[in-house]
């Protein structure tokens, strides 16, 4: 889900890739944000970035 959250895509996007609701993503979007120290979308997307994550599934940005 980290890989999803670095392409910009919203809760709702997520979801539906994921086939799971906007809230699910909501929550499970809070927990990696709480994991990971940092504030927002953005700080998440640059400590994968670090990390070298990206979404290599076919049919995606990454």
């Amino acid at each position: 889900m980290l890989a999803l959250l670095t392409t910009g895509l919203s809760n709702g996007d997520i979801g539906r890739r994921l086939h799971m609701v906007e809230g699910t993503v909501k929550g499970h979007v809070s927990t990696i944000l709480r994991r990971l120290g940092v504030r927002n979308r953005v700080e998440a997307a640059a400590v994968a970035h670090e990390a070298g994550l990206k979404d290599d599934r076919p049919g995606n940005a990454g």
